[in-house]
């Protein structure tokens, strides 16, 4: 132990630490300056960003005892509570925050690079920001926020930033300034008193039986509360979100490696630490299933008794083989997708708690309520005894739908009745999170001579992994969108999600519909080609429309735009073509690609798609507002109180959103589906439309006039006749005094869905009424690139993404949820996957991930098309996952442009361009 004297935010002092300490778990531990967070521990993604002696450094790798005499400063040291530093403002001015957790170290990154050159060109940002990692953003507005902040600095008069608004303008993050000055308190950043600290022991293979489990030796360690076993568990040892068959602790046989066999519980995190290391675990390794192809064999292991398929389905229209047949051309081909992890920066963590009778978790989950149910289950108690709030999220993309920690506190905490704390490392996280599902897809497409679809074949095979998850709903949705936005007259598409003892796979945005995209959009791609067809005009004469049946039988009736985005996209390429031939590098190859696609908005498929909104006058004149939401960074807080101003003029401060909490707000469906702004943001405005009538009722006897002399206005209730005015905390008071209050509630339910297998359900409505989905949502994207010939190397220069909105509430919002979706399927198509071999991850790093960063991030041109949906409010829906979707299949096709070459297996590395372009040499040649 060595005394270190140096100075962190402006103040000296003087700490003793143990040789191993890093700076990182100095300051959030021992100072408790959380705005530094942890999203890799291995020095890669600069979420723990400090300035030391001014230079932007990564703290979690680097230890105290090198920094004797050295100034710290965090993103809290940068500016006072209240101030924001220009920096500050310009990220929230230029709509450079989403989820928040990737911030506070970008931010120091920019103050550093800042303070060292002020003006500062495009690529010296990006050169600048290349050590940092954001998920949510795309980089695009991070690239302005820069700029902006380079303005703000040199002229702080001129800093301005849209605090409120209403519907369609671009207002700030509402959580925003907590953001950028580090002051969110995600779950990792929550240090409760007499706290103790989890460790899991995972399993140490793919498949195999726990013969024996020995825990004496670990519980001498000192520290060590308890060690809990499968034997703990009191109610049923199983969870999921559809079918509870995956255990908290397993107790007989583990499945995958992320599967939990002990859960330690300690006063330090090193005790607990070194206590699993030392628990003794005796397996009997079994014969594993590593392949969905594999999963089907008539003699493979079951990895479950009841076999090995998940979920098969099987759906036809007309007749498949005779169109095929009368089809001038048919293109097919066979397309394999792989596991992807969704590489959020906020490692999954959580606490939970006794308050009283009531078991209460604090975790970052997109589903509050049905997590809230499964935890009743597995402590076999009443649901009504748990309590579930959602600490914000930093970054999910569907992976926080799954519970990962939240079954092992929860049980932590109800046998020890002691406040309980887990946060998994990145290489567990990526051990235990769910995927994105790899895909095996053959496809056959029917067209005739002008391009018209005629028939589609297609058999989507999914790898669901060790346990159900979700991938029955993801699989079914794959089949409902195997045809893309298109009319298709002949269908067969048969769908199988399987079990393997490969990691797990669930949600991911998009679910399941970016894979059969993949597939669809690069055949018609092939067939435009083939009939010297332009693609935009093939896709355009196909494309659905009013009145059209979906390939799962739905006739659309209203806000089918995908023509519109069709016609948007291509208006904009002849626009920008000549600036994009002008950005190519001499000596590389130009490509041009389109795809199109949309996605269901809400849940659907039999699943009640409910939200409800709660609006209270609370003592002192503040509005409150609780609402069926969860934010994990899209920004639906800052949209629902957009909403509600659009009704109610309240001012800046004068309204407080509770979301996410089971004990406070309407129970939902959670943050799936891109639904909360249809279903919650429909809530929200017919709830504040009550409220409103309620708030003039309210004020009739106070100000002795009827409710059609009165106005709602920011201040309050006026009496348009006589200028009489009532402020909010007025009003409120002389309500209370009269022993009522005003409060104002209602419950959104979408129109009732059916799922493409229910059969028998279609057999009780006429054809006119069923549906799949409340709504959808249309795109089409552009994508441009150049590819290296001689290294296969591709750039992706230039996005134009056209997309159908409804109406816009957020333009900013929606542009950065475009922008990052684009970001995030340019890594899908070009670098990402996660490497699986025999049940073994191969990637324990957020490095080996391969997500795009800064330095690959390309401009994107965002077209808003507007054609509102009456199921929305005011006419929106939701987008903040189909952008996902075509622009994938949209560089695939332009790679093709570029060198002739296509690429089936993703990623589309440049080892298999190159090994494509050798191919089709060789060929010619023969």
């Amino acid at each position: 132990m060595a005394i270190i004297p140096l100075t962190v935010n402006g103040k000296r002092i003087e700490t003793t630490v143990p040789p191993e300490m890093t700076l990182l778990r100095f300051l959030r531990d021992d100072l408790r300056l959380t705005g530094p967070k942890n999203g890799c521990g291995t020095n890669h993604c600069g979420a723990c960003m400090v300035l030391v002696n001014g230079k932007a450094t990564k703290s979690c790798l680097l230890k105290v005892g090198k920094l004797r005499d050295a100034e710290i400063v965090t993103i809290e040291g940068l500016s006072e509570p209240g101030p924001l530093h220009p920096i500050q403002a310009a990220f929230l001015a230029a709509g450079a925050v989403q989820c928040g957790f990737c911030t506070p170290g970008m931010i120091i990154a920019t103050k550093a690079l800042l303070d060292a050159k002020p003006g500062l060109t495009e690529a010296e940002i990006r050169q600048g920001l290349k050590g940092n990692i954001c998920r949510c953003t795309g980089y695009v507005k991070i690239i302005d926020a820069v700029k902006l902040a380079t303005r703000w600095s040199e002229h702080p008069e001129e800093m301005e930033i849209a605090l409120v608004g209403s519907y369609g303008e671009s207002v700030i993050d509402l959580d925003g300034v907590a953001k950028v000055q580090g002051s969110l308190r995600f779950a990792d950043d929550l240090y409760l008193s007499e706290m103790l600290h989890a460790k899991v022991l995972w399993s140490a293979h793919p498949h195999a039986l726990i013969e024996g489990l020995d825990t004496t030796i670990a519980e001498d360690v000192p520290g060590v509360v308890r060690i809990l076993t499968a034997a703990d568990v009191p109610g049923c040892n199983g969870f999921g979100p559809l079918a509870q068959d995956q255990p908290v602790l397993c107790g007989e046989r583990v499945r995958f490696v992320g599967d939990a066999v002990a859960l330690v519980l300690a006063e330090t995190a090193a005790a607990a630490a070194a206590a699993r290391d030392l628990i003794k675990v005796v397996y009997e390794p079994l014969a594993g299933v590593f392949s969905p192809q594999d999963a089907l064999a008539a003699d493979a292991p079951k990895v479950h008794s009841a076999g090995n398929v998940c979920k098969h389905l099987l759906h036809t229209v007309g007749d498949v083989d005779e169109g095929l047949a009368q089809s001038h051309l048919v293109v097919e081909g066979h397309f394999e997708t792989p596991f992807v992890e969704h590489a959020y920066l906020e490692p999954e963590s959580g606490v939970a708690y006794w308050d009283g009778d009531v078991l209460n978790l604090m975790v970052p989950t997109q589903f509050p309520f049905e997590l809230k149910t499964q935890l009743a289950k597995v402590l076999g108690v009443p649901e009504e005894t748990v309590r579930v709030q959602t600490t914000p999220l930093g970054g999910s993309f569907g992976s926080k739908i799954d519970a990962i920690v939240e079954p092992l506190i929860a049980l932590g905490a109800y046998i020890t009745r002691r406040v309980v704390k887990l946060t998994l490392t990145r290489e567990e996280s990526l051990r235990r999170s769910v995927k994105r599902h790899p895909y095996s897809m053959d496809y056959r497409v029917g067209l005739a001579r002008d391009g018209k679809l005629i028939a589609v074949d297609a058999r989507l095979l999914s790898d669901t992994g060790a346990y159900t998850n979700l991938g029955p709903r993801v699989i079914d949705q794959a089949c409902i969108f195997s045809c893309g936005p298109y009319e298709v007259p002949n269908l067969r598409v048969e769908g199988w999600a399987v079990h393997t003892n490969n990691v797990n796979a669930s949600a991911f945005r998009g679910f399941g519909i970016n894979q059969a995209a993949i597939a669809i959009e690069s055949l018609l791609d092939e067939a435009a080609h083939s009939l010297d067809l332009d693609p935009f005009e093939l896709r355009f004469n196909n494309a659905l429309k009013e009145g059209s049946t979906t390939a799962a039988g739905e006739i659309l009736r209203r806000s089918v735009a995908i023509k519109e985005t069709i016609t948007a996209a291509r208006d904009a390429l002849e626009e920008e073509l000549p600036h994009i031939k002008k950005m190519a590098t001499p000596g590389k190859r130009l490509g041009i690609g389109v795809a199109a696609g949309f996605k269901n908005v809400g849940a659907g498929k039999g699943k009640v798609d409910d939200a409800g909104a709660i609006f209270t006058l609370l003592p002192g004149g503040k509005v409150q507002l609780r609402a069926s939401a969860v934010d994990m960074g899209q920004g639906i807080r800052t949209t629902l109180v957009q909403i509600a101003r659009q009704v109610l003029p309240l001012p800046e401060d004068n309204l407080e959103l509770i979301t996410g909490d089971t004990a406070l707000t309407p129970k939902h469906g959670g943050a799936v589906a891109e639904r909360q702004t249809l279903i919650s943001g429909n809530a929200v405005l017919e709830a504040a439309k009550r409220f409103r009538t309620e708030l003039l009722q309210a004020a009739t006897t106070v100000l002795d006039a009827p409710t059609e002399e009165l106005e709602v206005l920011p201040t309050g209730v006026v009496h348009l006749r006589t200028e009489n005015h009532l402020s909010w905390e007025e009003l409120e008071r002389a309500v209370r005094e009269r022993g009522e209050e005003v409060v104002a509630e209602f419950v959104y339910v979408a129109p009732t869905t059916l799922a493409l297998a229910d059969v028998e359900g279609r057999k009780r409505i006429p054809p006119e009424e069923y549906r799949n989905y409340p709504a959808y949502a249309y795109t089409t994207q552009v994508a441009a690139v150049e590819v290296d010939p001689k290294t296969g190397e591709v750039r992706l220069l230039k996005v134009l993404a056209a997309h159908d909105v409804g109406r816009a509430i957020n333009p900013q919002k929606i542009e950065g949820q475009i922008e990052g979706s684009c970001h995030m399927a340019q890594g899908y198509a070009l670098s990402e996957e996660y490497p699986v071999e025999q049940g073994m991850p191969k990637a324990r790093t957020y490095r080996d991930l391969h997500v795009p960063t800064i330095m690959d991030a390309p401009p994107v041109r965002t077209l808003i098309v507007e054609k509102p949906d009456s199921t929305g409010p005011l006419g929106a829906k939701g987008i903040s996952e189909v952008a996902t979707v075509p622009l994938t299949p949209a560089i695939l096709n332009a790679i093709h442009d570029a060198v002739g070459v296509r690429i089936h297996d993703l990623p589309a590395t440049p080892d298999k361009i190159l090994s494509g372009m050798e191919h089709r040499s060789r060929s010619a040649g023969g």
